[in-house]
């Protein structure tokens, strides 16, 4: 997404005349404490704080939650208010010198004491917070669109050189290395697996990967290319936005047949278990597959 100030302005905006017990859409910026560090960086901890966010309007009927995702050290959301009855003229919280009303903030510091209590980790929010008022649908559509890709714009460093994009966790499941070489026949079944790993590259890999990519399967991809040619192929933009699907830069991104070739090394290295429907005799992969069985047998 291209830089567009009504989604990425996020200073907070008191402006004269708004009036903020009036109800209204928000745009919510809160940032952990740069001393708890990446503090959502574990599954558990973006679940508590997802909860909390999925309760808010429990504790204040006021407020209906919207569009929320949790980043490594803050998170964004919109929070839909109603109209305080009677309290037009309230004044901002004092502490919160970013200028939201008192029914704005308490249901942010709300949401930040829920958070604490689930995790009960040391200090983890700075004391204020952002916010922006949507004053459009598309305003609201454009920020809901932002919310949504935010998790995998974000490159993260994975180790060994590698880069990725998507959801980090399924590198910790148990990982079927899917190969499969060029004018393969109809497989079959597919074993069932946690997380399908390849790099989706020969005609049949690409039919499987769409076939995953349609069933909502858990998949993690290492094309021979990079990133950004990946992300908005067919289907994995949702698989993406969902948090199932990884996608790992490769150190050679010219597609080329050195770069397959380290692909599909790397899925047999790093695999806890393979599936090859189809092995073409004499092939670049039989003789990778050979090297692994001659590796394990030494």
């Amino acid at each position: 997404m291209s830089y567009d100030p009504a989604v990425h302005h996020r200073r907070s905006i008191r402006l004269r005349g708004h009036d903020y017990a009036g109800g209204g859409v928000y745009f919510v910026t809160i940032c952990a404490h740069r001393e708890a560090g990446d503090v959502f960086a574990s599954e558990a901890a973006k679940s508590v704080a997802e909860e909390c966010w999925r309760s808010i309007s429990q504790h204040f009927p006021q407020a209906e939650p919207g569009a929320f995702v949790v980043m490594p050290d803050h998170v964004h959301g919109i929070i839909r208010m109603a109209r305080t009855v009677g309290a037009k003229n309230l004044s901002p919280v004092r502490d919160r010198p970013h200028g939201t009303s008192r029914t704005l903030g308490s249901v942010v510091r709300g949401f930040k004491i829920g958070v604490v209590k689930g995790m009960a980790p040391p200090r983890i929010w700075h004391r204020n917070y952002y916010e922006s008022i949507v004053r459009t649908p598309e305003a609201e559509r454009r920020i809901t669109e932002y919310i949504r890709m935010n998790p995998w714009r974000c490159v993260q460093e994975m180790g060994s050189g590698l880069r990725g994009i998507g959801n980090p966790a399924l590198w910790s499941g148990q990982k079927l290395g899917v190969l499969c070489s060029r004018n393969a026949p109809k497989i079959g079944r597919l074993p069932e697996a946690d997380v399908y790993f390849g790099g989706w590259h020969s005609p049949k890999e690409k039919e499987i990967l769409d076939w995953l990519l349609k069933n909502g399967r858990r998949v993690i991809a290492c094309p021979a290319w990079g990133i950004e040619n990946t992300a908005f192929a067919p289907g994995v933009r949702d698989a993406l936005e969902e948090n199932r699907m990884l996608i790992l830069e490769m150190r050679d991104v010219s597609g080329n047949l050195a770069a397959a070739e380290a692909r599909n090394r790397f899925v047999i290295e790093r695999a806890d278990a393979l599936f090859t429907p189809h092995v073409a005799p004499g092939g670049m992969l039989e003789r990778l597959l050979n090297e692994r069985t001659r590796g394990n047998s030494a």
